[in-house]
């Protein structure tokens, strides 16, 4: 099975849609219409949720016009914080339950004409070359085999001098499974920050920016997990984390307690 046969089997569950409308309807919001701050943290499916989707906004510029490209694009939680900033998004993702519940979302916060989201692997998006002036890759690597060709795809389809900024946890993949992306390790593909900086020069980047994000992610899941049981809400967490939350999010957090991985922002520019 192929790395992207792999993350459409972990990722597709048939019932994404109710559970998220029965979530949303519970905290007494009305699907159909929506601000995209309804959605919570439940819109935000990695380490840090929102604020580190912010974060990665401010470190490759998204503002005013910007077009941007985000890699592996989920539900859009991410596409709609950039809009929000009035960025113009294309998302692309292989999960076609994912695509066609973003589109819903999209167009239920009013953001159909900003966000287009488009069905196809990351390697070979068919996008035209040169459209975008940023792009974005969170908590998506660790799904993809084939680093090297999905660089060298964002390389094509950003601008000279475009940016790109990839979070991911980079580290080491002995580590304890079920994680919130992968089942065991045969299916996960947790790369060094080193390799990803390598894979980004051979694609043609300069890599202008890699920081290690972990204290301020343990900071906000202890803040997070330390907030009443009685408000706990389904979209105070990542939807599409699917069965068994605690235990992922768990092995997760050792994990980055031991320093086998780490939360990591890499910044990269397309040469002018």
């Amino acid at each position: 099975m192929s790395d992207t046969e792999q993350s459409i089997s972990r990722y597709t569950t048939g019932d994404l849609r109710e559970r998220l409308h029965a979530a949303l309807r519970s905290a007494g919001k009305e699907p159909a219409v929506l601000q995209p701050a309804d959605l919570g943290e439940a819109d935000h499916f990695h380490s840090g949720g929102k604020a580190a989707t912010l974060d990665v906004a401010q470190a490759v510029g998204i503002g005013l016009g910007t077009r941007v490209l985000d890699v592996g694009s989920g539900i859009g939680g991410p596409a709609r914080a950039f809009a929000t900033l009035g960025a113009v998004v294309t998302g692309v993702d292989v999960t076609n339950e994912f695509v066609v519940l973003a589109r819903e979302l999209n167009a239920a916060c009013g953001m159909a004409g900003s966000i287009t989201m488009v069905q196809a692997p990351a390697q070979n998006t068919g996008l035209p070359s040169g459209t975008f002036d940023a792009a974005t890759m969170i908590h998506v690597g660790m799904n993809i085999a084939d680093k090297a060709a999905v660089f060298a795809e964002v390389h094509r389809l950003l601008r000279p001098g475009g940016v790109f900024g990839i979070y991911d946890l980079m580290g080491t993949n002995t580590i304890d499974y079920p994680m919130p992306w992968a089942d065991e390790a045969q299916s996960s593909y947790v790369e060094s920050d080193e390799a990803y900086r390598n894979q980004l020069r051979a694609a043609g980047f300069i890599v202008t920016e890699d920081n290690d994000r972990s204290a301020l992610v343990l900071k906000l899941m202890a803040e997070q997990g330390g907030s009443p049981r009685g408000t706990a809400s389904p979209l105070d967490a990542p939807i599409l984390l699917g069965s068994d939350p605690a235990g992922r999010i768990g092995n997760a957090v050792k994990a980055m307690k031991s320093g086998a991985i780490a939360p990591r922002l890499l910044v990269a520019v397309r040469p002018v």
